[in-house]
């Protein structure tokens, strides 16, 4: 049974009409409140993100201050201590507002973000700012560009991020404001949100007319130029700046105003930038003629950003921001100047010089033309630096380019290579006869003396020729030869020197030859061959030669000529000489532990002689195979003591401390004096045997080998006759007391098992050579009486 429906009486419905009217005025009344406050809360929310915007667009701002400052600093218009106090003071007002900006809507995160990059960007400046009060202006700008100006776009493009986050806050508490505001009109007091707005719009405008008052300050103190112009170039409007650096020329309504202070040249180029601008911003660098100089007009370089704000009402023109880089367009070109000259004389350098061959080469293929190019080394200019010091050696050669220059085309290149070698590229010469004329003339013009200081120096030089087609077809191969033709003139003492096939040693094949070798040295192809050296008036071996020898694994025997200069023109000839006094020591010691000890002779070349550690392998070697010094001699010829002779004897007299014989080789074919002789720390002369050979058939031979002998002698030197060929020339040398023979009439050079047969099988020598050869005695290795010879009668070495 259902429960009967319960009856509401009338006051009963009354009542409830009434408590649900209460409720709804309740409701509405709670919520008009709500909507009021939610209007006040929401308006001020975006009046703080106005303000917050503001703040970091008065932030950017502070940041462009600070970035002219450190332009102004960096260009030396400001000086580090003034740079320092502006920068204080933009960073302390930049602290405030980003302090002011995080309070009024920037969130914890984009504020840190913010603050960071700011600390940063200033970091940098300060360090730059270190650097340029060190006086350190190349480092300053290197580092300018690789951090400075990446931790000032961070920091712009930080605070670019912020203000659109605080910008799109503000907007949606604007738009929930709006809502909040329709709402209280309906539901609460209209004239509060009409009063709430405002004070919005106030301090919108407040905000706004100090945006612009900074701007316009920061404007009026910028150095850069900012002029509003036409399309037709009648300005509208000059900064402060502008006025200053232009004057009131521009200002000219009714004529192309900015054009009468650009550049003649220029004035097309800004004329068309004028025209063709848009809203996006174009770029032109232009010359202006400034007003405000002492020496008025002056022109200056300035780099114009151009950019079209006809549409914005405030603008209504083209705006024309101008940079001056005058200073820094002056350093550039100043060091592209000095990466492609010489810092002393002021000549183009190898770049530059190659540059111009390069272009030269091209220009002569289009025209069938023949370019020369001239590679000149100084003779003897090492001894200026060293007698006189190195003042004087750079005075001359800062000479070197104007003598040159005057017996030169206007369209020759004169360039300094480096040290004392210099360069002449010759252009459209007419053949390798106009050439080598010009190379006589440069010889001329360097006859007379160079005045230094009140000091007349003389000095001459070796010239290298070449031309394009008949020596090469690129710069680099004529380089090449060039370089080999100058050194073949200077060793020659040609002065002037063609490059010439025969004497160019890097072929292919030369330089498969040198690969070889450097694993030939450790590869064991290497061997010695030993020639005695008897003494003659007792017939007795008294030593050996050791003469390397070169068992190659698919060519066979190599002599030293063919390999010996390719070592001494690259870095091999120390491994060898190492490798050659290893090998003889390691010898010797066998001789020792026989009982049959024996002198051993090895060569050194010039480049031995520049090794000042020489000594030091030498002992270290006799100290590992146990063999005493005086068992040991080395020869060295008198042209390669004459490549360096004050270098040259010290290594000797360290040698000769130690207990080594040191004997010149091939006497009477160098240079040296009588003076530099009897410093030298020798014990013996070899005779060379250019005179030894045929003094049985030239008189004047004889008598310079006679003479040698006897100067010998006089300086308590053991005198040795190389390339003893025939029984008359060993009588004739036992008759002026010569006191050693060695040559092919004894032994040729033998493998190390040949030498000691022959050794052991050697009867010596009558008491005489004169009974030698009146007897018909043939000494062991002649045949019928003569000699068996190698290549041209002597052995080569």
């Amino acid at each position: 049974m259902s429960s009967p429906l319960p009856v509401i009486s009338a006051a009963e419905r009354a009542s409830r009409f009434a408590r649900s009217a209460l409720s709804t005025a309740l409701v509405a009344t709670l919520v008009g409140a709500l909507a009021a406050a939610s209007m006040l809360h929401f308006t001020r929310a975006s009046e703080r993100g106005t303000q917050a915007q503001l703040d970091l667009q008065a932030v950017v701002t502070e940041h462009h201050v600070q970035d002219a400052l450190e332009w102004r600093l960096i260009s030396g218009w400001l000086s580090p201590t003034a740079a320092t106090s502006a920068l204080d003071q933009s960073r302390t007002r930049t602290a405030a507002l980003l302090d002011s900006a995080g309070r009024k809507g920037l969130s914890p995160g984009a504020h840190a973000r913010i603050r960071e990059a700011h600390v940063r960007y200033a970091r940098t400046v300060d360090e730059e700012l270190r650097l340029l009060t060190a006086g350190d202006v190349t480092a300053a700008r290197e580092y300018d560009e690789a951090e400075v100006d990446p931790a000032f776009e961070a920091a712009v493009a930080g605070l670019a991020a912020g203000i659109r986050e605080v910008s799109d806050g503000a907007e949606r508490s604007r738009l929930v404001s709006d809502a909040a505001f329709l709402l209280a009109v309906a539901l609460f007091v209209v004239t509060s949100a009409v009063q709430g707005r405002r004070r919005l719009s106030e301090v919108r405008r407040k905000q706004e007319r100090r945006g612009e008052e900074r701007y316009r300050a920061l404007v009026d103190q910028s150095t850069d130029i900012v002029v509003v112009t036409d399309r037709a170039g009648a300005a509208q409007y000059l900064s402060p700046s502008a006025e200053r650096m232009l004057g009131p020329r521009p200002i000219d309504t009714t004529g192309p105003g900015m054009l009468t202070v650009a550049h003649p040249d220029d004035r097309e180029l800004l004329a068309a930038a004028l025209r063709s601008v848009d809203a996006r911003r174009g770029v032109v660098v232009v010359e202006l003629r400034l007003s405000d100089l002492q020496h008025a007009p002056a022109w200056r370089t300035f780099e114009v950003t151009v950019q079209d704000l006809s549409a914005d009402a405030a603008v209504g023109g083209l705006v024309l921001t101008g940079h001056d880089v005058t200073e820094r367009q002056q350093m550039q070109r100043e060091m592209e100047h000095r990466a492609l000259h010489d810092g002393l004389t002021g000549l183009p350098n190898r770049a530059l010089l190659a540059d111009r061959f390069e272009q030269a080469l091209r220009s002569s293929h289009r025209e069938d033309a023949v370019v020369g190019l001239l590679l000149i080394d100084l003779d003897r200019f090492k001894e200026i630096n060293d007698t006189l010091g190195h003042h004087y050696g750079d005075q001359l050669l800062a000479q070197v380019g104007p003598r040159f220059r005057g017996v030169l085309r206007d369209s020759d290149t004169v360039a300094r290579l480096g040290g004392d070698e210099f360069a002449v590229l010759l252009p459209g010469v007419s053949g390798i006869e106009a050439a080598q004329e010009v190379a006589q003339k440069l010889q001329v013009a360097m006859t007379s003396p160079f005045h230094v200081d009140g000091v007349d120096l003389d000095v001459e030089a070796s010239i290298g020729v070449v031309v394009s087609g008949e020596h090469g077809a690129d710069a680099t191969t004529l380089m090449q030869r060039a370089d080999i033709a100058m050194y073949v003139a200077k060793q020659r003492n040609l002065r002037v020197s063609t490059y010439d096939p025969d004497s160019d040693t890097h072929t292919p094949e030369r330089l498969a030859l040198l690969g070889d070798l450097r694993r030939a040295i450790p590869g064991g192809e290497l061997l010695l061959h030993y020639q005695p050296k008897v003494r003659i008036s007792t017939g007795a071996v008294c030593g050996a030669e050791a003469l390397v020898r070169w068992q190659h694994s698919e060519r066979g025997l190599i002599q030293p000529d063919e390999f010996i200069p390719l070592a001494e023109n690259t870095g091999l000839i120390g491994p060898l000489t190492r490798h050659v006094l290893n090998l003889a020591l390691g010898q010797a010691r066998r001789w020792i532990d026989q009982g049959t000890p024996l002198q051993i002779a090895v060569n050194l070349s010039a480049r031995n002689l520049l090794d000042e550690h020489l000594d030091q392998v030498v002992a270290e070697l006799l100290t590992r195979h146990g063999v005493p010094a005086r068992l040991l001699t080395l020869e060295v010829t008198e042209s390669a003591i004459m490549t360096d002779p004050v270098r040259a004897q010290e290594l000797l007299h360290r040698l000769a401390a130690q207990g080594i014989e040191i004997a010149i080789d091939d006497f009477g074919a160098g240079y040296t004096s009588l003076g530099q002789l009897k410093n030298l720390p020798i014990t013996e002369l070899k005779i060379d045997l250019s005179y030894v050979t045929t003094m049985d058939i030239d008189t004047s031979n004889s008598l310079i080998v006679r003479s040698v002998i006897e100067l010998g002698h006089n300086l308590g030197l053991n005198a040795v006759a190389e390339g003893v060929e025939s029984a008359a020339i060993l009588g004739d040398l036992s008759r002026y007391t010569c006191d050693v023979a060695q040559g092919y009439y004894l032994s040729r050079p033998l493998p190390v098992e040949d030498f000691e047969e022959w050794r052991a099988a050697w009867p010596g020598l009558p008491a005489t050579p004169k009974l030698l050869a009146m007897s018909g005695v043939v000494a062991p290795g002649v045949r019928g009486g003569v000699a068996e010879q190698g290549p041209g009668g002597v052995d080569r070495q």
